[in-house]
């Protein structure tokens, strides 16, 4: 006799567990299930921190989704005694006219996001370790703050089991299958589990079968990131230090954050969309290349002159990136009540207290295609 759940989460990186929360939240029988450890560092969630801004470069039809995600955080903190939430405010730097600074104002005007316009003389005087060319300016969003990513994740897993959630660890979903009014789904540890409703939230696995309706359409990408140390004397000149994108004027586009423990000292920075590579589990655990360390350490030498500019650490990240690099939420045309999220380009971890939301009101009936009409997969069938 299998156990039927009201409804099975599987993948339990940040929007996974978001939703388990909100769906624990509204006393259901929920099951979450996790294919690697409750950090896994295979995924996409896993790690020191992640940067929450509003001032959204990529588009204003991320604003709703983001006050949402806002408020999610921000009650998530007040559930902690632990510091989830560092307000580090957000620097956001480019080439005049960038993409990056032109777009960031622009949703910030229209999502009235209190927000500074800076020049790059300005820039200098107020983050002295930023080195910002002439032709370039900035805006600072004062609201902007850095999560801590691995503390938040976990404790979105406590509310969740705290409201009644259970979850399982180390085993991945082979096939789902409907039966009857349910849907069974398949475990590696030969046991099954039943459910009225799923939702699939494994970031690069949506690429694999489990249902059609992606196929083909994403990339799982591996990314590095990577570590700088203060150089001697230097730590003091990076206490007020701000989460940061920094577009370069060849368009690539560096992003980092402050250190807000001492688990990751220094500060944490990549390319965001650069040094991507083809996901192979058998080598993400590798540390970044030569050269791809070579080429960071330029920019860092550039761009923070009191920074080691070589990393004393390196780890990759996974994307998994769709063909316009905007998230895709939705529900399966093959098995309907079978809903999927998280296939979110590389820029989805602040979202997803209001992802989570979104899903649990999906599941209670509510239709996606009104709640997110923009991340439709109906979008790239034309």
């Amino acid at each position: 006799m299998h156990k039927s759940y009201t409804a099975v989460v599987v993948g339990l990186g940040v929007v996974g567990s978001a939703t388990l929360w909100r769906l624990a939240q509204q006393q259901q029988d929920v099951l979450g299930l996790e294919a690697g450890a409750p950090i896994n560092l295979q995924g996409s969630s896993y790690g020191g921190s992640r940067i929450f801004r509003q001032a959204y470069w990529e588009g204003s039809d991320y604003l709703s989704l983001l006050a949402e995600a806002d408020l999610g955080w921000r009650e998530l903190q007040a559930t902690s005694h632990r510091p989830l939430l560092h307000y580090s405010g957000g620097l956001f730097i480019g080439p005049i006219r960038s993409g990056v600074v032109s777009g960031s104002a622009a949703s910030a005007k229209a999502g009235g996001i209190a927000h500074q316009r800076l020049t790059a003389a300005e820039v200098e005087a107020r983050f002295s370790v930023f080195r910002a060319d002439e032709n370039m300016e900035a805006v600072f969003e004062q609201g902007a703050f850095t999560i801590a990513a691995d503390d938040a994740r976990l404790q979105m897993l406590n509310q969740a089991v705290a409201h009644g959630a259970q979850m399982r660890f180390g085993s991945h979903v082979q096939d789902i299958t409907r039966v009857e009014s349910e849907f069974l789904l398949r475990l590696s540890d030969g046991q099954s589990v039943l459910a009225q409703k799923v939702v699939l939230a494994t970031g690069a696995g949506l690429a694999g079968s489990l249902i059609p309706d992606l196929s083909g359409l994403l990339r799982p990408r591996s990314v590095p990131i990577y570590w700088c140390a203060f150089k001697s004397g230097a730590e003091q000149l990076f206490a007020n230090f701000p989460a940061f994108l920094y577009e370069l004027e060849d368009g690539r586009l560096l992003y980092g954050t402050p250190q807000i423990d001492n688990a990751e000292p220094g500060i944490k920075i990549g390319f965001h969309n650069h040094q991507q590579s083809a996901l192979d589990p058998r080598t993400q655990l590798e540390p970044a290349s030569d050269a791809q360390i070579e080429e960071i350490s330029a920019c860092v030498s550039r761009v923070f002159p009191d920074l080691i500019a070589r990393p004393y650490a390196s780890r990759k990240c996974v994307y998994t990136m769709t063909p316009d690099e905007a998230f895709i939420i939705g529900e399966s045309k093959e098995l309907p009540s079978v809903f999927y999220v998280s296939a979110c380009s590389g820029h989805g971890f602040k979202f997803a207290p209001a992802l989570g939301s979104c899903l649990a009101r999906a599941l209670a009936g509510q239709s996606l295609a009104l709640q997110v009409p923009a991340f439709s997969r109906e979008r790239f069938s034309h």
